[in-house]
């Protein structure tokens, strides 16, 4: 449940002092796929919307809000208005977010690979309701249908993130069986780190770095929420809502009210809970413990060796991960010495299985329209050939593991009801050649063969908890294994008649052998956590062993021994919580009937929300016009509308707008009708000299359709498409008499097709390593008399490995051919610089860089910005190339990557430049340029 709480506004307000540019959207404004017929359950407290094939596990998870909501609110004392839940069925993704303008929470409830201990959906309910329940206590009073945008953006500048995600997480642990702050695997990055002796900042915590290993800011903030709780009382955190609440507009006002009631700052109670913590872990840290004893290559930063695997030739395998790099299946010898075999592409849960000269993988995959329907897919690679294939396509299969033997696989299946069952399908064509149901109401997840083919062990996962089940392939019978509970297990195999697997039995993460004779065994005594064991052809087992820089590799004799284990079961550092909470429930009379009716889009297509004063969702602040608009979403994310009002002061001119945007089917359509006051010049009589200035009003419409086309091809992400414009222009008002002034301009169209190829990039890499992007243009007005003309143009981007990691190389052409009207229009890119000297009809441009990370300081300067990393630049443009190969500038520039005020988001990135224009005709020969831009 890594999931962002996506806030569109926190960054606009603090922003609005600066020109930017935007780089992407922060709401999640995918759709789901157009054929998917929606369901509601309808009620006094919640909308419940999924698609028709999720009707039983819908009715499942309305049958238990009513408590979840309880719950999540209780403590705030607060009873939040209803909301509407998306249940989004057809999207695998397990994640979540809640937003206001409009008002919903979108659920993503498919179970897949990735361990837990306990039911998914109704966890997350839990930790999203949670946050309902924060936006109603601070921001409720603050409403549609004007101002719904203004309550997201003081929630998200009042309350930090680490706040507001901890505090949801110490919910969803509080009141469930399970919950992250149970699991070893939650603290153990910031136990590993506090027992490594590596000390960070509050700021590195909570904004993260690209260089260390620091969790994200829900870790931290689990622990500061719930040092709050135990130091202060859990009311503490209902005390400082309610102190902020009608102080929105106050400054430093969520530290005001965490001084007032805990008498600490949040910088105090940070340094405070990692002194507790310290000490808690140190009394617990083992006096010996297993370690790492497998070499690895030696690595700057933190790099994680995952799931070792070793085949008859005694070729050791592991999936690599690292900052600097994208995950790979990897090749490793006796020294560490590394060979790539090859890249796997997005992955909801890093996996692989190894069976002698095969690796089978599962790889994540989307529609190329629809961002919400999303798919599973199967691939294999031969490592003689070097090839792979994709067995299956469109699939929701999950976890794939090679048959000892014969051509099969083993897979899990999540159907479109959210119903699980065992697939086997052929290795060579992909059919399905049998299937197994499991017990209803059960996911079942990381199933492995039995060496005999005859049984197949897997993890169960129920409202009861978690166990191993064991299914019979022949009799289709299945029986558990272990008592119910709330384990975190994960990599179950079969070792003879013995099952080895990964628990947290003794508060550790550590593997075990399951004998149904003699119980369970632990084989690893892991100083932090030991992971997905398996087994090495000489007989040894094989299994990561995490450190403060990653996942290491370790191998140990499998002894049944009790030796090294801990006496005490270790607790987790919620427990004084867990204490003192009472979990009272509803009262036990029945609840109503669950009704379900026909949901229809388009009847609800029209949700006024919100008052903005960006027509543009804050993207960019580029030529800002002051103004007012009125903003209509629907819950979908199908329809927009926005009807507007503006005044431009440097021509003191009014406008007024109104705007729909349709994207529910494959293309989407967006018409939009201006009235706008303008300003023209014009030539009096003979004399070229002679400009008078005139003002006009006019009426504007456009209509624009688009096919935005993407999808990921293991490494690669393709995108693709087409876009169509055209409008209507009629002048009138105008305050002089002019001739041979054009007053209708009619319907001039525009296209654009354009393909895009780009590797997937590290986390380190400043752009694509390998990358082709070609856009072509075409412009003209076929209906308007007197003013013909086209233009064409050529748009191309190409990005190259540098010399080194993470370095990048981009060169860039475009060109254009024009006539009539659009002389002097251009629609490709300039040179830098350009505007400061005499230039020449451009025909078209060229422009190569070289980008390079400086260095990585993680600077923090107080609570006013964080800084992450400095980049470097060295570029050359080139203008009508096919004139002159002499560049027209170059220059070299310097930027930083850094947060502000502790805002998780956004991310924001600060340049300068510095341009040697080599023309003679330049005023200045250098030129310093700035640039401010942010992303989410």
């Amino acid at each position: 449940m890594n999931k962002k709480l996506y806030i569109r506004i926190l960054a606009s307000f603090i922003l609005l002092i600066y020109s930017n540019i935007s780089k992407s959207q922060i709401i999640d404004n995918d759709q789901a796929h157009s054929s998917v017929k929606w369901r509601q359950i309808d009620t006094e407290n919640f909308r419940l919307l999924f698609p028709n094939t999720f009707e039983n596990a819908a009715k499942n998870l309305a049958e238990q809000l009513s408590e979840i909501q309880y719950k999540s609110r209780k403590l705030l004392k607060i009873t939040p208005p209803k909301i509407t839940l998306v249940l989004q069925g057809e999207h695998l993704t397990q994640n979540g977010f809640v937003q206001l303008a409009p008002r919903k929470s979108e659920l993503f409830p498919i179970p897949s690979s990735t361990a837990d201990n306990q039911e998914w959906l109704p966890n997350l309910a839990l930790h999203e309701l949670r946050h309902v329940a924060q936006f109603d206590k601070l921001t409720g009073n603050i409403k549609r249908p004007f101002f719904e945008q203004l309550a997201f953006a003081l929630y998200g500048l009042n309350l930090p993130a680490w706040y507001f995600e901890g505090d949801a997480v110490q919910t969803e642990t509080i009141y469930s069986d399970g919950g992250r702050g149970r699991l070893p695997s939650w603290e153990m990055p910031i136990r590993a780190n506090i027992l490594s002796g590596k000390s960070y900042s509050f700021n590195k915590y909570v904004l993260g770095s690209f260089k260390d290993n620091v969790p994200s800011y829900y870790t931290i903030g689990f622990f500061m929420n719930t040092y709050l709780t135990n130091h202060h009382g859990i009311s503490s955190h209902e005390k400082i809502l309610t102190d902020m609440r009608s102080k929105l507009l106050r400054p430093f006002n969520f530290q005001r009210a965490v001084k007032l009631v805990s008498g600490e700052t949040p910088a105090q109670i940070f340094d405070n809970t990692i002194l507790e913590l310290t000490k808690k872990w140190e009394q617990e840290a083992p006096i010996s413990a297993d370690a790492p004893n497998l070499q690895t290559k030696e690595s700057q930063y933190p790099s994680d060796y995952l799931l070792p695997q070793m085949n008859d030739n005694q070729e050791l395998y592991v999936l690599k991960s690292s900052p600097t790099i994208i995950n790979e299946i990897k090749r490793l010898d006796s020294l560490g010495n590394e060979t790539g075999v090859v890249k796997t592409g997005m992955q909801i849960t890093p996996y692989f299985h190894l069976r002698n000269k095969e690796i089978v993988w599962d790889e994540y995959r989307k529609h190329a329209r629809f961002g919400k329907q999303t798919y599973n897919v199967i691939n294999i690679y031969n490592i003689e050939t070097g090839r792979t294939r994709t067995l299956t396509k469109a699939s929701r299969l999950y976890s794939p593991a090679f048959h000892p033997i014969r051509d099969e696989i083993v897979v899990v299946e999540v159907n479109p009801a959210n119903v699980s069952r065992l697939i086997i399908l052929d290795s060579k064509t992909g059919d399905i050649r049998d299937s197994i149901a499991v017990p209803n109401g059960m996911h079942i997840q990381q199933p492995k063969y039995h060496p005999s083919d005859e049984k197949v062990v897997a993890i169960g996962v129920t409202e009861q908890g978690t166990n191993l089940v064991e299914f019979n392939l022949t009799t289709k019978e299945s029986g558990l294994l272990l008592p119910w509970g709330n384990q975190q297990l994960e990599r179950p195999f079969y070792y003879h008649d013995d099952i080895i697997f990964k628990a947290h039995i003794d508060g550790i993460d550590n593997i075990y052998l399951f004998n149904k004779n003699t119980g369970q065994h632990k084989l690893t005594d892991a100083a932090f956590g030991a992971f997905n064991p398996s087994i090495a052809t000489n007989g040894l087992l094989l299994y990561n062993d995490y450190q403060f820089n990653g996942y290491k590799l370790a191998e140990k004799e499998i002894i049944l021994s009790t030796t090294g284990q801990r006496d005490q079961i270790r607790l987790p550092y919620l427990s004084p919580t867990l204490n003192t909470i009472q979990r009272d429930s509803l009262s036990t009379e029945p609840a109503s009937p669950i009704v379900v009716k026909n949901y229809n889009p388009s009847t609800h297509a029209i949700n006024f929300h919100s008052l903005s004063i960006s027509g543009t969702n804050f993207e960019s602040f580029d030529n800002y016009i002051p103004g007012v608009f009125w903003l209509s979403n629907d819950i979908l994310n199908t329809t927009q509308v926005k009807l507007g009002y503006e005044f431009d002061p440097d021509i003191s001119k009014s406008r007024y707008s109104a705007e729909v945007s349709y994207k529910r089917y494959f293309p989407t359509f967006t018409a939009r009708y201006m009235n706008r006051g303008m300003v023209g010049n014009a030539v009096s009589g003979n004399n070229p000299n002679n400009i008078l200035m005139f003002d006009y009003r006019d009426h504007h419409a456009t209509f624009e359709m688009s096919i935005p086309l993407s999808i990921y091809r293991r490494n690669m992400v393709y995108g693709y498409g087409v876009n169509f414009g055209t409008s209507y222009t009629k002048r009138y008002n105008t305050s002089l008499n002019l001739q041979n002034f054009q007053d209708v301009i009619a319907f001039p169209l525009n296209y654009q097709v354009y393909i895009n190829r780009n590797s997937m990039r590290s986390k380190m890499d400043l752009a694509p390593r390998w990358g082709q992007n070609v856009s072509i243009t075409f412009r003209h007005r076929p209906f308007t008399m007197g003013s013909s003309g086209e233009v064409l143009s050529l748009r191309t981007n190409f990005y190259f490995p540098g010399l080194w990691t993470n370095h990048s190389l981009q060169l860039r052409f475009a060109a254009q051919k024009n006539n009539g009207i659009y002389v002097g229009t251009y629609d490709i890119p300039m040179v830098s610089g350009w505007g400061h000297f005499n230039s020449s009809i451009v025909n078209n441009t060229a422009m190569a860089s070289y980008r390079l990370p400086l260095f990585y300081p993680d600077w923090s300067i107080g609570s006013l910005a964080y800084i992450k990393r400095f980049q470097g630049l060295l570029f050359s443009d080139f203008q009508n190339v096919d004139e002159s190969l002499a560049p027209k500038s170059f220059g070299i520039g310097l930027s930083a990557d850094l947060n502000v005020f502790r805002y998780v988001l956004p991310d924001i990135n600060v340049s300068t430049r510095l341009t040697y224009i080599n023309d003679n005709t330049a005023s200045n020969k250098i030129v310093p340029t700035f640039g401010f831009s942010y992303s989410y």
